[in-house]
């Protein structure tokens, strides 16, 4: 009993050491498995090195690379600015354009932080300028980023899917990605009114036309349509099939080389993949059983999903989503769907970690919450804006304890 009380100690003091001093839970969470596996369990040190997630990696990186390379370019800042035009100047119509096009951009590979990365400087500078609330215009933008960013071909989604194949879930396909896009989407409509979108209708704002792409912009957007048909017909993986594009992407000099590999988010991968080897080691030693019979514990029909929901929260409001919360509670959810008599699948526990672990990334301690601060204009009072980005956080987060907890209820999710 000491043992995997200890392991899952370490996970939780490498996490409170990488916020208390700003340094990445990765590379912590790295020692900590060589410490704890070798020296604790007697676990040789090329057994923890084996844990390194190499097809996660190479999925991640070959992705992010592609989207390194079309955010270098201005492909997808041309995008959104050729969408927003359609607006045709109504206000109304530009916070649900953004939330749309942060869906569609987030989707089909750069994931929720580099979309709401590109789209809420934009977003926010426009709606400063038309007079749409702030909060507003960053809510639903980063919200129509986290409803694309668990889509499969997405660094978030990727993870969710390999941790649910990996730890006996299954293949959940698109189960996760439309449980989440109908999620957020209901939320952001619930954001929308209650901070004013319905009384934009009949204003109206100049709108100037992108201009047209250039030879390097085409190219790359060839290259993203190509990905999805040869991921979706093909069934290539899909970070070889972005790896293989990249290459003549930079064959053809459609960005230069280091500032794309530079761009690529190094801190967030070795957050990813460190944290993995920490939570191998943490099985290994039996904390993930521990951590399983605690929740069961806690749990029955009824309270399972909107108690998991609260935890995985909570947990990413503090913490990352996609390095930490599912890694850390996905692997519980089969041992937890048996504790609990199968009243609960593994899949609705996995879903339901994956999706509420991302609706409060909004929250000013996460990543697009403080880039929504971080891109807000000079005028806008940005103590009052992390109160509210704060308090919107834990909103979601009760909305989608309820939420999910009635999709099972009434039959949806199983």
């Amino acid at each position: 009993m000491l043992i995997p009380i200890i392991s899952l100690i370490s996970l939780v003091v490498a996490i409170v050491i990488g916020f208390w001093k700003n340094i990445n839970v990765g590379l912590i969470a790295i020692v900590f498995a060589f410490i704890l596996g070798v020296y604790v369990g007697g676990i040789s040190e090329k057994t923890i090195m084996s844990y390194w997630p190499i097809k996660l990696f190479i999925t991640t990186f070959g992705i992010t690379l592609l989207f390194s390379i079309a955010k270098l370019n201005g492909t997808l800042e041309k995008i959104s600015k050729t969408i927003i035009y359609q607006s045709h100047g109504k206000k109304v119509l530009i916070p649900i354009i953004f939330y749309v096009l942060a869906v569609l951009i987030a989707s089909v590979g750069p994931g929720n932080i580099s979309t709401s990365a590109l789209l809420l400087p934009i977003g926010l500078v426009i709606g400063h300028r038309t007079k749409i609330s702030t909060l507003m215009m960053s809510t639903l933008i980063i919200l129509g980023s986290i409803a694309g960013g668990l889509s499969p071909l997405a660094p978030n989604g990727i993870v969710a899917l390999d941790l649910a194949a990996s730890n006996g879930v299954g293949d959940l396909g698109l189960r996760i990605y439309i449980v989440n896009v109908i999620s957020m989407t209901i939320f952001a409509i619930i954001m929308f009114v209650v901070l004013g979108g319905l009384k934009l209708r009949g204003d109206r704002v100049e709108i100037s036309k992108a201009g047209s792409f250039n030879k390097y912009q085409i190219y790359t957007l060839v290259s993203i349509f190509i990905l999805v048909l040869w991921v979706i017909l093909g069934g290539v993986n899909v970070g070889f099939a972005a790896f293989a594009l990249s290459a003549v992407l930079l064959v053809m000099k459609a960005a230069d080389q280091n500032k794309a590999i530079a761009n690529v988010p190094w801190s967030t991968l070795l957050l990813i993949c460190g944290t993995a080897v920490l939570i191998n080691v943490i099985s290994d030693l039996g904390g993930v059983d521990l951590l399983t019979n605690f929740l069961a514990s806690l749990m029955n029909k009824g309270t399972a999903i909107p108690i998991m929901a609260v935890l995985s929260g909570v947990m990413s409001i503090f913490s990352s989503a996609v390095g930490v919360v599912m890694p850390t509670l996905i692997p519980t959810t089969v041992n937890l769907s048996a504790e609990l008599g199968s009243v609960v699948s593994p899949a609705v526990l996995t879903i339901t970690i994956a999706v509420a672990s991302h609706i409060v990334t909004m929250s000013p301690f996460s990543t697009m919450g403080a880039l929504a601060l971080a891109s807000s204009p000079k005028t806008v009072d940005k103590k009052l804006l992390f109160k509210n980005l704060f308090i919107t956080a834990f909103a979601s987060l009760l909305f989608i304890a309820v939420f999910l907890g009635g999709l099972v209820a009434i039959g949806y999710l199983k």
